[in-house]
């Protein structure tokens, strides 16, 4: 069975959580191993949302503190719900330029 493209994109979402979470070796991410993750895999998501740095240096101790699954999902939602809105915006802006 062939999965959708939204099942697909879910897989690969799922997938790097436990990349980065040292090889699959534990099932949570420390602040500097998401940081790695948004850096090297969603360079164009974490430009256009701040707050997502945000959030993760409100973690605390980048090397202790424990970023769990749903957290990650949670931040992944955010960061695209952000960028949605940064484009929605642009288009707008666009838009009320021209007319």
């Amino acid at each position: 069975m062939e999965l959708t493209d939204v099942e697909r994109a879910i897989e690969t979402v799922i997938n790097q959580f436990h990349c980065y979470a040292v090889k699959g070796q534990k099932e949570y991410l420390t602040p500097n191993e998401m940081q790695e993750l948004v850096v090297q895999k969603l360079p164009h998501l974490g430009k256009c949302v701040g707050p997502l740095d945000e959030k993760i240096e409100c973690m605390g101790d980048p090397d202790e503190a424990k970023l769990e699954f749903g957290e990650y999902w949670d931040m992944m939602g955010d960061a695209a719900k952000g960028c949605r809105r940064k484009k929605t915006l642009g288009k707008k802006k666009k838009a009320d330029m021209m007319g």
